[in-house]
């Protein structure tokens, strides 16, 4: 059960364009295809296909904002100097989070839905940490408490109606 957490929190990452070498470099680049891109409203597409609309401050994403990154990944919600940055909703065709980031990382309480099933809970610094549920496709549920991403002391495990603790 600890490998299949671990190796959904881990694989939950978030980046800039791989071509670019700083957040700064690459919201600078592109083009402003409306309103004002640095320091207001305003929609830019960049090189790489990646767009992004919403609030500008110093130019880079600030406030509330939508970017659809040039692989499909999708994340609305606020930035902070051109960071996940406090509530946000981040998508990608395997998985999907809602909850709070903190500088470009999840960090806070949230939910985070894979194929493999869906945990709710507390994050810090990208993995679980603190209380946390997991509900497997099977329907069977695990409630424990977690340490850089690991269960620590006991796990109490729920299927067809039987609580297990371990």
């Amino acid at each position: 059960m600890r490998l299949l957490f671990l190796t959904i929190i881990s694989s939950i990452f978030f980046t800039y364009a791989q071509d670019s070498t700083t957040k700064e470099d690459f919201f600078k680049s592109g083009i402003c295809l409306s309103g004002d891109c640095k320091i207001d409203f305003g929609v830019k597409k960049f090189n790489d296909g990646t767009v992004y609309f919403g609030s500008w401050w110093n130019d880079l994403p600030s406030g509330h904002g939508t970017i659809i990154w040039s692989d499909g990944t999708i994340y609305v919600g606020n930035f902070l100097d051109g960071e996940y940055h406090g509530d946000g909703t981040y998508m990608t065709p395997q998985q999907f989070y809602i909850g709070e980031f903190k500088n470009d990382v999840v960090s806070g309480n949230g939910s985070f839905f894979t194929t493999n099933g869906v945990y709710v809970g507390e994050f810090y610094d990208g993995l679980y940490e603190g209380k946390g549920f997991f509900l497997s496709r099977n329907g069977e549920i695990s409630e424990g408490k977690y340490l850089k991403g690991n269960i620590v002391g006991n796990l109490t495990y729920k299927t067809d109606g039987t609580l297990l603790n371990k």
